[in-house]
């Protein structure tokens, strides 16, 4: 069927349609309260923009879905975009799925944690997190507040609680230990938490403390009371604004040919508490009404909570269709406002240009800008977008770890970092060590047959490069560069040279190769003290006499250290699962014969 018979068959209903080229390759997805009226209106004569020009001059053929409501086909073109990257649709730059906090609402206990992978559930959603490791963080506090079941399993009744009730960050429900009532508070508050309804949370859990206290449940209470500190300690480091008790959300857009970023300050009862950007590819002749409308509908797309305003530079296209979205999603008015004076328009300023520079910094040019130096400095056959480099930990030759870093584009790739227990170098010998690493690490790259590096970084100085070019030249991998960089005098050693290289102290190259050293030497050190303490931890706790393995762990983790043991009663040795009174007895004179540990006091 043709494309002219297929445009008499479009249906007058909602739904999204995709566009495909002479290939059928999808090269658009738009949605539509009416198929037939949308469509139809590309191919009648009129004057376009050139970026519609050049799609609908590539149309060969074309395919709908109907959906029940122009809310599905919201939600049905936000997905199309994301799988199947069209050209002439606004994207985010990079394409991968940002991570979001999920309450499982749907679940008679529910659970709070990360996912990358939201869906049409019933569940709560909060996000997009930008920042990975932020997101984590509030994920660990949430815990430590809120103590939420963890087990990834179904809920079930058991005959004891996990290890997470005992490091108080279970409340566990699968032993009757917590109410569905109590619980259900505990969801409530992760929720306005999530939301940073701090106001409201912490006066619900004032209620819950006095409550606590009146029934004479005192240890509760103090968890409760506990909690209301730190979220009023957070509250108050945020950002104060003029917009006492508003939620809003504030978006500004910058754009620079075929790249935009979007900026969303995040404010909760006046306050904001946090901001997230993201990178856009475009069309060079992309209206900013657009860009807004693309991406306000992929951002709140699964989002859980929207405020009543949403502050905006410009009038978003297709405003009052996406507030008919946004009450049907959450059964509220939602405001599109575009300030012009006062204390809002100052603040949309000021993200406009956060969203400037953020965009000019990420700008690819920018990006290459220290690789190209480092081509041109060290004389280097290719632009070494892939940097690994390498370090070693140890004292005194004990507990001896090596560690890789791998930087990407001139950031570090952290999934791709590696640890290594040295096993061929005994006492102190640093040049073996590293040159251990190297034949293990290039060993394997080659027996699975992955990327190689195009340049490869050591800490230290001349002796240390020539060891670890020879592990290189035993590999027949001696075309790879490799460079050493002192710390005392930073200056860069290579096999074929007898004199350092000196690049200037401000230049951008410099700063790469140390940021990689730094970032080498940081992840070995932190691995050598891990492994040192739990050197130390095992040694004692290993020896402590007719306590079985579990026990042992439990110990540890409720505990944390030999002299909280020695400070625990008889009675608090008790609580932990499999000891009773005798063996209690016989840990705390077993632990007291044992001299204190450094640092704990």
């Amino acid at each position: 069927m043709d494309l002219r018979e297929k445009l008499k068959l479009l249906p007058d209903k909602p739904g999204v349609y995709l566009f495909k080229n002479k290939k059928g390759k999808i090269i658009y997805v738009g949605k539509a309260i009416s198929l037939r009226k949308r469509v139809r209106s590309y191919f009648q004569r009129g004057v376009f923009s050139p970026r519609i020009g050049s799609l609908v001059s590539r149309i060969q053929d074309l395919e709908w879905i109907v959906t029940e409501s122009e809310a599905e086909a919201f939600l049905l073109e936000s997905n199309l975009i994301k799988h199947h990257h069209p050209r002439y649709n606004i994207r985010f730059r990079d394409d991968k799925s940002y991570p979001y906090i999920k309450i499982s609402t749907n679940e008679d206990f529910p659970r709070v944690f990360l996912t990358r992978n939201p869906k049409r559930d019933g569940c709560q959603y909060f996000g997009p997190y930008t920042n990975v490791k932020a997101a984590k963080k509030t994920l660990r506090l949430i815990h430590r507040l809120f103590p939420l079941r963890r087990c990834k399993d179904k809920f079930k009744n058991r005959l004891s609680p996990c290890l997470n009730f005992y490091i108080g960050e279970c409340s566990a429900p699968c032993v009757g230990r917590i109410t569905k009532d109590e619980y259900s508070s505990l969801v409530k508050g992760v929720s306005l938490f999530l939301q940073g309804h701090y106001k409201t949370l912490v006066s619900s859990l004032k209620e819950q403390m006095l409550k606590a206290s009146k029934e004479q449940e005192f240890e509760r209470a103090a968890k409760i009371r506990d909690a209301i500190l730190a979220i009023e300690k957070m509250s108050q480091t945020q950002r104060v604004t003029s917009f006492p008790g508003e939620d809003i959300d504030l978006i500004a857009v910058a754009q620079k040919g075929r790249q935009a970023c979007a900026l969303v300050f995040i404010i909760r009862e006046g306050k904001v508490i946090d901001k997230n950007h993201f990178l856009l590819n475009i069309d060079v002749e992309e209206r900013q009404g657009n860009i807004l409308s693309y991406f306000v509908k992929q951002y709140y797309a699964t989002a859980s909570f929207i405020p009543s305003q949403i502050i905006v530079p410009e009038e978003v296209e297709e405003k009052e269709e996406i507030v008919s979205w946004f009450f049907h999603k959450t059964g509220k008015k939602v405001e599109f406002v575009v300030p012009k004076r006062g204390d809002k328009a100052k603040l949309l300023k000021l993200a406009s240009e956060n969203a400037a520079l953020i965009l000019e910094q990420n700008q690819p040019e920018k990006k290459e800008q220290p690789l190209l130096e480092l081509k041109n400095y060290l004389d280097l056959p290719q632009l070494p977008f892939r940097i690994e480099g390498f370090d070693i930990s140890n004292i005194a030759g004990s507990e001896a770890v090596g560690s890789l870093v791998v930087f990407e584009d001139g950031k570090p790739k952290k999934s791709e970092y590696r640890k290594f227990k040295i096993k061929s170098v005994n006492g102190i010998d640093d040049f073996a060590m590293l040159k251990e690493i190297i034949s293990r690490r290039y060993k394997r790259v080659l027996e699975e047959k992955k990327e190689l590096p195009q340049l490869i970084l050591v800490d230290g100085g001349k002796g240390q490069v020539g060891v670890c070019f020879r592990a290189l030249k035993e590999l027949n991998l001696h075309h790879i560069p490799m460079i050493g960089l002192a710390k005392e005098f930073e200056q860069i050693y290579t096999p074929d040279r007898s004199d350092p290289i000196e690049l200037p102290f401000d230049s951008s190259a410099l700063k790469l190769l140390q940021w990689v050293r730094d970032e080498a030497h940081r992840f070995a050190l932190t691995y050598h003290r891990k492994k040192r303490e739990k050197k130390v931890k095992k040694s004692w706790i290993e020896e402590i006499p007719g306590v079985g393995e579990v026990t042992k762990k439990l110990l540890l983790s409720h505990f944390k250290s030999l002299n909280r043991i020695k400070d625990a009663s008889i009675q608090d040795l008790i609580q932990i699962p499999g000891i009773g009174k005798k063996k209690a007895k016989l840990i705390k004179e077993w632990v007291n014969k044992l001299p204190l540990e450094k640092g704990e006091r």
